[in-house]
């Protein structure tokens, strides 16, 4: 073999792009079989788990999804070009049901049959479900229909399709997922499009939008396939609700005239929202509305908004209880939450106080509001140490303020920021954790009296798979009106060492810490 034919051999293992566009053939949206050239959702995909590998080693993703993007035919192909050119590769698709599975091996299959001759190994066993290469390489599909499909063996490339609408989710993650092993160059791809909230589907996307676990997230909106727009009439006007929509997402009028339309086909706006989402939560909304509306809470992610410093810096903190969720901190100041904090782990409370304490000094809290619930013993020690001018707990079901309107305190929190995030000058971490945890509450209800309530965070823990600990420390900033602390009126129990130098509360904490030979540490929670 001469030097060029060497370079053309190790371009095609080793380029997938390259080997796409020269062996494998795809039916374009018009019928025509054409080379595999990558548009621009799939380039997205590859070049996030090709970064992905580089750094893991691995594989590992999660893509909630708008229809016909291309991504299952992305991964066909991905996959293919590593039974065709690896050998003894190990590849499982499982889709949500027989027509899709069929779909799915036949684009294979395809790409199997018309792949040039000299760049494709023999199939020794070709049927409806399996490809077998002589090269030791074998493709098989089947269709989801139990939790325990996948057991009794091993694969190394594993491709859930429509993952959201399998039966029996809950059982995935024991089951076909354990036949992948945790080897170098193993890959899962998990895509879907939305099917709610209650399912296996959404709680790993929810994970990894936290950042927890081996998964990438990887949402793909709607307005990001070229072919989504129409050429518009003469007589063409956005509404207000479409001029937001293209502020929002930087969209032009015929992706707007497509968006109408596509809504006039399905017959609900709803309907379109699920199968066409431009943000995360709309892919996993339900039939009820959230309390907080997504697009309102999106325009807030993406605007900068200056920081005013005259307005006080206030904090609301939801401790972790002895269950999975996390202990959540986020800090509001006037029209702006900078940052927030999430604590996985479970602490004792004097840690959390050393944490909290050291907060407040650094960063000048005017005021704390803690939950009472886990948060009281935390809230007593850290007013022990000369913060109780600052600290203050919250019950969530004690009397409002407006106790003629809302049933209890949190109620009045939750729809106090509701209304605060819904305005058009406020601005919250453009962070899809963030985003997705304030969405996961129903709208606000109301009671024979009259009063309104939000649901309880049991019920938003079965569908939500944990309680929304971000959304409550977020309510917690609305407790209470708080002004601007002046100097000297904070820490009013500052002393002197023994060495003449001014005490504060902190200090004084870590000299009790040190004095037990535990170190609490400090956290630059600016740079969550």
């Amino acid at each position: 073999m001469d030097e060029q034919l060497v370079q053309i051999h190790n371009k095609l293992t080793n380029d997938f792009i390259y080997f796409a566009h020269n062996c494998l053939r795809i039916k374009n949206k018009a019928g025509k079989v054409v080379p595999f050239d990558l548009n621009k959702v799939q380039l997205y995909i590859h070049k996030a788990v090709e970064e992905q590998k580089k750094k893991t080693g691995r594989v590992r993703v999660l893509i909630p999804k708008a229809r016909q993007g291309g991504i299952s035919t992305y991964v066909a192909g991905r996959f293919y070009h590593k039974n065709n050119r690896l050998g003894n590769i190990s590849t499982f698709i499982l889709s949500h049901q027989a027509t899709t599975t069929g779909a799915l091996f036949k684009m294979v299959d395809r790409y199997h049959e018309l792949c040039p001759e000299s760049a494709k190994p023999a199939a020794v066993v070709s049927n409806k479900r399996q490809l077998i290469f002589d090269n030791g390489s074998e493709y098989t599909v089947g269709t989801a229909g139990s939790g325990d499909v996948g057991r009794g063996f091993t694969t190394q490339l594993l491709h859930l399709s429509e993952a959201a609408f399998f039966e029996n989710t809950d059982d995935i993650q024991t089951g076909i997922l354990q036949s992948v092993s945790e080897e170098d160059d193993t890959e899962i791809f998990i895509e879907s499009t939305g099917n709610g909230m209650g399912n296996w589907f959404y709680r790993a996307c929810m994970e990894a939008a936290k950042g927890e676990g081996d998964y990438l997230l990887l949402f793909i909106p709607w307005f990001w396939m070229d072919e989504y727009r129409r050429p518009v009439p003469t007589d063409f006007m956005v509404t207000e609700e479409e001029q937001s929509l293209k502020d929002t997402y930087g969209l032009d009028n015929e992706q707007i005239y497509w968006r109408r339309c596509k809504i006039k086909d399905l017959g609900s706006e709803w309907k379109f929202m699920q199968e066409y989402p431009a943000n995360i939560m709309e892919c996993f909304q339900t039939s009820g509305d959230p309390l907080i509306n997504a697009e309102k809470a999106m325009r807030a992610r993406k605007r900068k908004v200056a920081i005013n410093l005259n307005d006080p810096l206030i904090a609301g903190f939801d401790p972790k209880g002895s269950g999975k969720d996390t202990a959540d901190l986020v800090l509001r100041r006037g029209n702006v939450v900078p940052m927030y904090k999430e604590w996985a782990e479970v602490m004792e409370p004097m840690e959390y106080v050393g944490k909290l304490a050291n907060l407040i000094d650094t960063h000048h809290i005017d005021k704390l509001f803690i939950d009472y619930g886990y948060g009281d013993a935390i809230a007593s020690r850290l007013k022990e140490l000369g913060y109780g001018d600052i600290v203050q707990t919250v019950n969530f079901s004690e009397r409002p303020i407006e106790d003629d309107k809302y049933l209890n305190k949190r109620a009045e929190m939750a729809c106090n920021a509701r209304d605060w995030i819904e305005e058009d000058n406020k601005s919250i971490p453009d962070d899809e954790a963030f985003y997705t945890d304030l969405l996961c509450v129903p709208r606000a209800k109301e009671t024979s009296r009259g009063l309104i309530y939000i649901e309880s965070k049991d019920n938003i823990r079965k569908v939500y798979g944990r309680s929304p600990g971000i959304s409550d420390a977020f309510w917690l900033t609305f407790a209470y009106p708080v002004r601007k602390q002046k100097a000297g009126e904070k820490f009013r129990k500052v002393g002197v060492d023994n060495a003449g130098r001014n005490s504060g509360p902190l200090k004084t904490l870590n000299r009790i810490r040190r004095s037990k030979n535990k170190d609490i540490g400090g956290i630059n929670l600016w740079q969550h």
